[in-house]
């Protein structure tokens, strides 16, 4: 975190100052239980906490400084003992901190935002940008509303380009991050059924909350835009009427050869991606580690933030081969014994699971296991969604299934409705002894796709099939 000041602070957010001490901090701390030396301790409250019952434990553990919106009864003894400030809300405090040094600071702001990809997209992004420009962005999945504010707070000063991931599972949401970043070049990856129970079921209301990265960015911004996703088309063909200067528009597609950047797949395996196609007048072909067909939407939208922070079609033609996916995004692995996990437990739903079965069609191995777990945060649409995502794997070319969570007689129900007829265990919660039993199946030319939402732990799956160089997430 970078070093912030008594007068920054003061400026940003209008803030009362109750006692002075130490007016120079060495960034802000929001957890006690760290090491908060010399730091600014924000004082958030959330659902389940509030941080205003632990100043004395900030304190010690090193804060110079705390920012608070109420008076705990220990408050009076600590202005004795460091710098006080006081404003309405903490959260809104931290934001228009992040807003201030976001103005003061001369690096591009690229926001990305999706209802599947969108970290791999901002990862890919950082990977080819990074050729050639100093480049910071969001670690893990810091995408909310104080997330964002602190991967603005963390940039170097050196940064040239700052990329944010935007998140949200209600409206209004991205309009306030983009209130906070005023990126200069925004992105939807695609539109699909991600938190879809906060939208009464409806993707048309995803969609429009989604659309808010377009129309809270400011006017200047230059947007990119999907021509492939139903969704995003639309989004592009109304910007024809609501930004009108042409030259800060771009397009990608692997359907439309008319779209800025072009990009096909030519070739797939479990370890890579051979693509080709055009960025702007360049035509050009790149070998990329990754796998999976829906990951080209993810390196199409790297290719054109790239192109849009004025990297040449040549440098991103190189930078593309940078690109690799990380810890629990389609992250392949090797056991022992030869054979190989695909595991993409970090998020998941239709959509993506669907995309993943598309993908391993075309892969071959000596067997396929497929282990899935419950798609979270699908509200009444659950009960259908599993069931379709069920019979979508009973087509699919997997010798056994295993699925875990509350949904699995609806899975179970699909599998079954697409006459599969071979090995299926449906448990309604993780089951070690199964787990045993599935990756006893795993051999030299083996592959175990693993795949379900972050709440789910499908890391315990992995760990059990014992893979080379593979350690729990520390994000």
């Amino acid at each position: 975190m970078k070093k912030i000041d008594l007068s920054t602070v003061v400026r940003a957010t209008e803030a009362k100052v109750f006692s002075t001490f130490e007016k120079n901090f060495n960034g802000i701390g929001t957890d006690t239980r760290k090491d908060l030396t010399g730091q600014l301790f924000i004082a958030l409250k959330g659902e389940a906490y509030d941080a205003h019952d632990y100043l004395d434990k900030a304190v010690a553990a090193g804060a110079k400084a705390l920012l608070v919106h109420r008076f705990p009864e220990n408050l009076e003894k600590l202005r004795s003992q460091v710098t006080i400030l006081v404003v309405k809300d903490t959260l809104i405090a931290l934001q228009e901190i992040a807003h201030f040094v976001r103005k003061i600071n001369t690096a591009s702001v690229i926001a990305i935002t999706g209802s599947n990809g969108k970290t791999t997209s901002k990862e890919f992004s950082a990977a080819v940008i990074s050729s050639r420009k100093k480049v910071h962005y969001s670690k893990g999945s810091f995408n909310n509303h104080w997330g964002l504010p602190f991967s603005i707070l963390e940039q170097d000063e050196s940064a040239e380009v700052v990329i944010l991931e935007m998140g949200m599972n209600h409206a209004g949401e991205i309009k306030r991050l983009c209130e906070i970043a005023e990126p200069d070049i925004v992105v939807c990856s695609v539109v699909g059924r991600a938190h879809i129970e906060h939208f009464g079921g409806q993707v048309e209301k995803i969609a429009d909350a989604k659309e808010e990265i377009y129309e809270a960015a400011p006017p200047a911004a230059r947007r990119i835009y999907n021509l492939d996703n139903p969704w995003t088309q639309k989004m592009f063909l109304r910007s024809r009427q609501r930004f009108p200067k042409a030259d800060r528009i771009l397009s990608f597609s692997q359907i439309n050869p008319k779209a800025d950047i072009f990009l096909q797949i030519e070739k797939m395996t479990m370890s890579e991606l051979v693509i080709k196609g055009r960025i702007l007048s360049q035509e050009g072909r790149a070998t990329v580690q990754v796998f999976g067909a829906h990951n080209l939407t993810n390196l199409m939208v790297a290719a054109s933030v790239a192109i849009a922070v004025g990297l040449s079609p040549e440098d991103v033609w190189k930078g593309l081969s940078a690109c690799k996916t990380n810890w629990g995004r389609n992250q392949l692995l090797k056991t022992k014994n030869g054979a190989e996990i695909l595991f993409d437990g970090y998020n998941a739903n239709p959509d993506s699971v669907s995309a993943l079965l598309d993908s391993l069609s075309a892969v071959t191995a000596v067997n396929k296991l497929g282990v899935f777990a419950e798609m979270l945060e699908l509200g009444d649409s659950a009960p259908q969604a599993h069931r379709e995502i069920g019979e979508k794997a009973g087509h699919s070319s997997l010798d056994s299934i295993w699925f875990y969570g509350a949904h699995h007689a609806d899975f179970e129900a699909g599998v079954r409705a697409a006459g599969y007829n071979k090995k299926l265990v449906c448990s309604p919660q993780y089951d070690d002894k199964i787990a045993s039993q599935m990756s006893a199946e795993l051999k030299a030319g083996s592959l175990a796709v693993v795949k379900g939402s972050r709440g789910m732990k499908l890391e315990k799956f992995v760990l059990i099939c014992q893979p080379e160089n593979f350690s729990l997430n520390k994000e």
